[in-house]
């Protein structure tokens, strides 16, 4: 039979283990939400009254056209992408110099590279 002192030792022990995988858990999220968070801040800004004017605006510099294969986009389909990729450089996620505007083709091919 367990003694008292010996339930205690083995509670404190439990405790360590339980904190120790606290500040694992803790370290992880903070992990993902440095790396989410420049993609979340980009998302907000493209429904903003400012992100959507940079968009028209981007367009009508763009003639109308895919920056990468130069054929002709509508706005409403066409992405905003990264010229510098945000997971290497989350301080330009808003940036107008590191944006340009493809077709979903350009740019789904330009991500899995």
């Amino acid at each position: 039979m367990a003694t008292f002192e010996h339930l205690v030792r083995e509670l404190l022990k439990a405790t360590k283990r339980v904190d120790h995988s606290l500040q694992q858990l803790q370290h992880k999220a903070t992990q993902v939400q440095q790396k989410y968070e420049p993609r979340i801040e980009f998302e907000r800004w493209k429904q903003t009254l400012g992100g959507r004017k940079w968009k028209r605006q981007q367009y009508k510099q763009q003639d109308g056209r895919c920056q990468m294969c130069q054929r002709p986009i509508t706005l409403k389909g066409s992405h905003i992408d990264h010229i510098k990729p945000l997971s290497r450089y989350p301080n330009l996620a808003i940036t107008s110099e590191n944006l340009q505007i493809l077709c979903v083709d350009c740019n789904l091919r330009k991500g899995k590279k």
